[in-house]
């Protein structure tokens, strides 16, 4: 399994799926029930909104739709 796949399987997205037009959006309120979440997590770095565990940052990666927490929190 290529090192994208395995992220993605854990992840639900992968970096390259900003990119894409295709890629469905949540709405503001998930996005923003996810991003609350994370808030509250241990693993989030707040000055740069970067989760230490998939390293993504989450003010984006919690407005795609097939995206997931890698700890399950959401």
């Amino acid at each position: 399994m290529s090192r994208w796949s395995e992220y993605k399987e854990k992840n639900g997205v992968t970096p390259l799926d900003l990119l894409n037009p295709a890629t469905r959006q949540t709405t503001d309120e998930v996005s923003s029930a996810r991003f609350d979440t994370c808030k509250s997590c241990e693993f989030l770095t707040a000055h740069t909104n970067r989760c230490q565990k998939c390293g993504c940052f989450m003010t984006v990666k919690t407005k795609l739709e097939a995206a997931k927490c890698p700890l399950g929190k959401w």
